[in-house]
């Protein structure tokens, strides 16, 4: 049986994390990638809580998906009633519990300023944080039937370019925030995708 803790975390963090993971006495699974998640915490029945963490993120993104949920079970454990989802005692208690790895021994420089930046006041998640995200997903490790070569991020796509995303072609448009509005060529329909997406460009 594999075990999680040394097989996705950044080796220097798995017994910081192990030992989370004991103390909150929580049901740990890795699971599928979902699109509209990279992780998150349940209360089940019988006092019993459980957190997943999708499989397809980098290690540090993975760190840092993992103590994110970890911070909800802390604020369970603490309040045992409905509080804000990621209000300030969330907040607080996510910066507690990744204080001891914001260091250069856990992140590399590239993505240790940008999370430091974040974990100021951190959001309900990461993508909020385009840098932050920009900086994981150049870490990330794509896995794709298509050519590997052809992979960017959508950020990075000329505006007014073409590009395929979940099996449909798209032209980039303008960027908002974090998300770039793009127009669908079959249905003329306009989308408002991650800034951060990996997206594929034929022809490179």
């Amino acid at each position: 049986m594999i075990d999680p803790f040394t097989t996705y975390f950044p080796p220097i963090a798995a017994p910081y994390c192990r030992q989370l993971w004991q103390h909150y006495n929580f049901n740990f699974r890795v699971v599928k990638p979902r699109r509209t998640r990279l992780g998150d915490f349940r209360a089940l029945p019988h006092a019993q809580t459980q957190i997943t963490v999708n499989a397809n993120l980098n290690p540090y993104a993975f760190l840092i998906t993992y103590v994110h949920e970890v911070a909800h079970a802390d604020v369970n454990r603490q309040y045992k009633k409905r509080v804000q989802p990621h209000g300030n005692a969330w907040q607080t208690a996510f910066q507690r519990l990744m204080q001891p790895l914001l260091t250069e021994a856990v992140f590399p420089e590239t993505i240790l300023k940008p999370l430091q930046r974040y974990m100021a006041k951190p959001a309900a998640t990461t993508y909020a944080n385009p840098a932050l995200m920009i900086a994981l997903r150049q870490l990330d490790v794509v896995v794709t039937d298509a050519v590997e070569e052809n992979k960017v991020l959508l950020c990075n796509v000329p505006e007014g370019k073409a590009f395929l995303f979940a099996k449909k072609t798209y032209i980039r448009g303008t960027l908002r925030r974090t998300r770039v509005v793009c127009k669908e060529v079959s249905s003329g329909r306009s989308y408002a995708i991650l800034a951060h997406a990996w997206v594929e460009i034929n022809g490179q």
